[in-house]
């Protein structure tokens, strides 16, 4: 396999080494000089989308929430012991987040790195569990997503995405539903993990002060031990398409309305990066906290500073979701559609207000870099062919107001708009 090769930015003062395994996993060590924390990310390739897919083109199916179901499974050992109290032992913090397309877990440490990347390696490598295990989890993970019933910010948030997708795995709770993990059973989970948790389908970064060589050389031989039988997995790769559901609505016992407004669209450019910081610089200029919308509704007591922006972007879709707290929901409804339709608000993209847009978004871009932790997460968020997180900034200065603008043409004649909104009982 490929020896370990140093790419330095420049620009940034950031350098990146890379290789792939023996076994086939993906290594990235990010070196931060001077750093004394240390953090560790094992991320595969399997997320909350994934339940449907193809072995030797014979099509899989599975029920949603499968790949977050598998993420609680791996944290108990053969005994039924949680691994974390062993990452407690060693002083380091450990958790794990699954995501649209991706499982994570990762921890951060300030002493005790190798023993504690042993153990992350070690627990991530096999699973087993049996059937009254299994039955134990869901009542675990059912408390989990009953829980999340009761807070009208998700409420909000789910309603509008499953308004935009209707009918579809991507409107669905990545955990899941009741009803669908009720399905699962220890076959199908270690079906998955055999399918998704091969080394080659795998990607381990490591941020911090390290001597590069002697973490690599640990690595290497940690990871020999470490293999799966190959199997050839495709998954889907069509975009997810579904007529979107206009409005819709509940009630809950909150004192305020909760507003949520999604914009679907299909994609523009190849380029996620590229495309996500588009949707970024675009959504920011028109609604973001500087622009001259937000600070009139803001003036009339319209809107608060629960105002959000949730951007994902994908190969296989593309969305936002806008969301607060409002008196108003309908009107503001109202308002937000008049800004997307209206010619004026071109008036906004000029190169002063996006210049400044760029700088803002780039200083963020450089605060990131020295939090150990998001750094490891967005490295893998935006790792892509051949670019990294570190080309962000690059990236993003190199866009110009005809180049929004042009996103912007396209965003008009493809974008497609819904309302969820969360009423006081």
């Amino acid at each position: 396999m490929a020896a370990l090769k140093k790419r330095y930015y420049q620009k940034i003062d950031e350098e990146v080494y890379s290789a792939i395994l023996d076994n086939g996993m993906s290594l990235s060590i990010i070196k931060k000089k001077g750093f004394l924390e240390k953090a560790a990310f094992l991320s595969t390739n399997f997320g909350a989308l994934d339940n449907h897919f193809y072995i030797d083109g014979e099509l899989q199916s599975y029920p949603a929430g499968i790949a977050h179901f598998l993420e609680h499974k791996l944290f108990e050992d053969e005994q039924g012991r949680d691994v974390t109290l062993d990452f407690v032992k060693l002083g380091a913090d450990v958790n794990a987040f699954t995501t649209l397309e991706k499982t994570t877990y990762y921890f951060s440490t300030l002493d005790h790195f190798e023993e504690s990347l042993e153990v992350l390696l070690k627990f991530t490598s096999k699973f087993t569990s049996s059937e009254d295990a299994v039955n134990h989890e869901k009542r675990i993970i059912e408390q989990e997503i009953n829980m999340y019933q009761d807070d009208p910010d998700y409420r909000v948030y789910l309603g509008c995405l499953q308004s935009l997708y209707p009918n579809t795995i991507l409107g669905q709770d990545i955990a899941g539903s009741v009803d669908s993990i009720e399905k699962i059973t220890v076959k199908d989970l270690k079906d998955n993990f055999d399918c998704f948790y091969r080394p080659a389908n795998c990607h381990l970064v490591l941020v911090g002060d390290f001597d590069v060589e002697d973490i690599y050389t640990f690595v290497k031989e940690k990871q020999s031990e470490f293999t799966l039988p190959e199997r050839i997995v495709e998954k889907e790769k069509n975009p997810i398409e579904s007529d979107i559901q206009k409005l819709d609505s509940l009630q809950m016992e909150i004192f305020i309305s909760k507003l949520a407004i999604g914009f679907k669209s299909v994609p523009f450019t190849d380029n996620r990066m590229r495309e996500n910081i588009l949707v970024q610089l675009l959504f920011n200029l028109l609604f973001g906290w500087t622009s001259p919308y937000y600070q009139n509704w803001y003036a009339e007591g319209k809107i608060d500073e629960s105002v959000s922006i949730e951007y994902e972007v994908s190969n296989r879709y593309s969305f936002v979701i806008m969301t607060m707290d409002t008196a108003e929901p309908i009107r503001m409804s109202s308002l937000i559609r008049q800004v997307m339709t209206s010619a004026d608000k071109k008036r906004l993209l000029t190169d002063e207000a996006l210049d400044l847009q760029k700088k803002a978004l780039y200083g963020e871009f450089l605060r990131s870099l020295d939090n150990i932790q998001n750094l490891g997460s967005q490295y893998l968020a935006y790792f892509e062919n051949d670019k990294t997180y570190f080309d962000f900034g690059q990236e993003l200065m190199s866009i110009t107001s005809k180049d929004l603008k042009d996103f912007l043409n396209h965003y008009l004649s493809n974008i497609e708009i819904t309302d969820f909104v969360v009423f006081p009982k």
